[in-house]
């Protein structure tokens, strides 16, 4: 889990970088909309600052990730899903040069981020129950 968390934080790091250079995120995407776009850009460094928020959060739990698995939890619901959700649209419309990636990776984080956060809280609650035998 702690991996998971670690791996996670990396992701959204990459991410960060990529929504202040417009050049990475071209070429993590194949979108060139930032290149020019003055109120795309502000847009993506709204979106990097809370990617950044997250990216700290994901480190933090990684410290305790079976005490601070709630985070797993949101990491895939709301966040992976909306990322999902976002990507999945940029596909079907175009938008995102045919980064189907993208779509794999979230969908395979958000799947290791629940395994994540349901194993946590089966060691908590056998914890629990040898605390109380």
């Amino acid at each position: 889990m702690k991996i998971l968390c670690w791996i996670g934080s990396a992701v959204d790091a990459l991410w960060v970088l990529a929504l202040v250079w417009p050049r990475l995120f071209t070429i993590l995407t194949g979108n060139i909309a930032m290149a020019g776009d003055l109120s795309v850009r502000l847009i993506a460094g709204i979106a990097a600052s809370m990617m950044a928020g997250w990216t700290v959060l994901l480190a933090w739990a990684a410290q305790n990730p079976v005490e601070r698995r709630a985070v797993m939890l949101f990491t895939a619901i709301p966040v992976l899903t909306g990322l999902f959700s976002v990507s999945l649209i940029g596909n079907i419309f175009g938008q995102c040069g045919g980064a189907i990636w993208i779509l794999v990776k979230t969908a395979g984080l958000f799947s290791a981020m629940l395994w994540g956060y349901f194993t946590a809280n089966k060691i908590v609650k056998e914890d629990a129950y040898e605390i109380h035998s």
